[in-house]
Order: structure tokens, then C-alpha cells, then sequence
């Protein structure tokens, strides 16, 4: 059953379920709250307490009037803490972040006003770095979709034109011709694309609960990558002693782990675990549902 808690224009939707652990999951573009169905699924029938949130400017948690900057970190994080604060979420949380719900997550760990014991990080990492170094990233059919969606007006008309063909596009697995390309062209375009980690009704679904307010919030997050790192200096130099598992999918071209990641991921905090799943691409709790679940139970095991 959703429930919803406000704050200021903005009615946060959640679902929460089970008892014992708490473990809440944040999810990423272009999602929602419902991505976590399958594991929570598993998770709630066990000695967990299951909690997600429908972020801010997604479809059902957002307003009448959208502002671009109603997405810096700062209140994307006050969002979740608030939703921590009122349920009392303290019984050795564990968060899971994928994409944009690893970077909240992160600044939750940094800001430290709510106690997070461990953290699972998919396909996501710390901090968006500058929009000036999307801007170097060109491709033939146009820039990096992170440049275009620091128009985040422009950017939704155009993939608000047609709502399934973009979800199509951002959840390919398998391209039918090689095609590297991250414009918001190629990559939120249904072009070329075969293989899907979501089923047909999954699809179905996802398509429809977009139709409702389209785009718009969700890519407006992406305009403010250049003011979070300013607000984040507030809390970059907190110390991080919880226990982080960085995963990764080999095949994901919209976040790549390479050695210059690693080093940086492996300095970031004192306990700090870096996975690759072969042959897995961006969609982890879609395609990978077996191996994200054991990452949770490996988090939780000393409990």
C-alpha cells in the first residue's frame, strides 16, 4: 500500500513491508519505486523490513510546478532523511542506491543526520562530476544525453514524444548493431535494440506510470551537477566508516568501472568491496536479481 509524507510542494510516495532489518532501497533514471518489486518481494517474507521511495519529481511524488532547482543533493537527501526520521528506519539500515540512488545515497552516508549502517551501490557511484566534462563527450548523432539534459525543457519534450520508445531505448541490453554511442538520440531511442531487461508487461507498466507527468522531473535532476559538487563541500571531507559494496555490470556503457574508478571508490571510505558482474549490463536488480540479493545478505551476515 503507498503512503506519502510532504515536503514543502512535494507529496513523497513509499511503500513499506515486513519486519526485522531495515533495508531501503533508492532507485535511479529513468525508474520508480516499483523496480525493487522482485527483491523486496524475497526480502520481506524473511527477517527484513523492506522500505522504497518514490523520489522526488517522478511520476507519483511530484508537484504541480517543477523547478530544475528543486533537485540539488541537498534536498534530494532531505527527502530520504525525513522518510528515515518518520518511520524510524534504525534497526541496522542498510541502504541499496542504483544509478541517481547511489549518489543520494552516498550523500546520506556523508551528511551523517541519520545513522546508515552499510551500503550497496549498483551501477551508480559517489558524485556526478562537472557538466563541463560531459561537454568534451560528442558523438556522431549529437553531445552526451548529460549535456542535452542540462536543458531539461528541451531535453523532456523530446523524449516525451514518445514515452514507450524511450523507455525502450534506456533499457536495452543488446544493441543488433554496435552502437556506443550516449546521446539522448541513440540512447533514450528505441534504434537497433533486441534484447530488453525488462519483460513486456514490465514495460507496459513503466510506460504507463510516465505518461502521467513525463520527464520532466526526473531529468531535471541531472541540471544541477555543477551546484551539488559546491553544496556537497559542506560534507566531502566527512569521514565514511561504514561497510560500501560498489557492483557493477562489465557491459555498462552508461558507467563504466575502470582502474582510475577503482581508485578512487577504494579511497573514498575505510571498508570498501568493488564487484563486477560478467557480462551484466546497467540493469542489475532487473537482470541480476540473484546477485544483488546475495550482496545484500553478504552485507548483513555479522547481524
Amino acid at each position: 500500500m503507498i503512503k506519502r509524507f510532504k515536503n514543502g510542494s512535494y507529496d513523497i510516495a513509499y511503500i513499506t513491508q515486513g519486519k526485522g532489518r531495515d533495508i531501503l532501497f533508492l532507485h535511479g533514471f529513468p525508474s520508480n519505486m516499483y523496480m525493487w518489486d522482485e527483491i523486496t518481494g524475497v526480502l520481506s517474507h524473511q527477517d527484513y523490513r523492506t522500505t522504497v521511495i518514490e523520489q522526488r519529481g517522478y511520476p507519483l511524488s511530484s508537484s504541480r510546478e517543477m523547478r530544475p532547482n528543486d533537485f540539488t543533493i541537498d534536498k534530494l537527501s532531505e527527502d530520504v532523511e525525513i522518510l528515515i526520521k518518520n518511520l524510524d528506519l534504525s534497526n541496522k539500515l542498510t541502504i541499496v542506491g542504483h544509478d541517481w540512488g547511489t549518489v543520494v545515497a552516498w550523500a546520506l552516508v556523508k551528511r551523517n543526520r541519520v545513522h546508515v549502517e552499510k551500503l550497496l551501490s549498483i551501477c551508480g557511484g559517489t558524485l556526478f562530476p562537472s557538466s563541463k566534462v560531459y561537454d568534451s563527450l560528442n558523438y556522431i548523432d549529437g553531445n552526451h544525453y548529460i549535456t542535452s539534459f542540462q536543458n531539461p525543457e528541451k531535453a523532456a519534450i523530446l523524449m516525451n514524444e514518445n514515452i514507450r520508445n524511450s523507455i525502450l531505448g534506456a533499457y536495452r541490453t543488446k544493441n543488433k548493431e554496435t552502437n556506443a554511442s550516449l546521446s539522448i538520440n541513440s540512447l533514450f531511442n528505441d534504434i537497433n535494440h533486441d534484447q530488453y531487461a525488462l519483460t513486456d508487461k514490465q514495460i507496459d507498466n513503466i510506460t504507463s506510470h510516465y505518461k502521467a507527468n513525463g520527464f520532466y522531473g526526473p531529468i531535471s535532476w541531472y541540471a544541477n551537477l555543477d551546484e551539488n559538487i559546491e553544496i556537497s563541500k559542506k560534507w566531502i571531507n566527512n569521514k565514511v566508516s561504514q561497510e560500501i559494496t560498489f557492483m557493477f555490470g562489465e557491459k555498462d556503457l552508461a558507467v563504466m568501472l575502470n582502474e582510475k574508478m577503482i581508485e578512487r571508490l577504494n579511497s573514498e571510505a575505510d571498508l570498501v568491496k568493488i564487484k563486477e558482474i560478467s557480462g551484466a549490463g546497467h540493469w542489475l536488480p532487473y537482470t541480476h536479481k540473484e546477485s544483488v540479493l546475495n550482496e545484500i545478505y553478504s552485507l548483513n551476515k555479522d547481524y
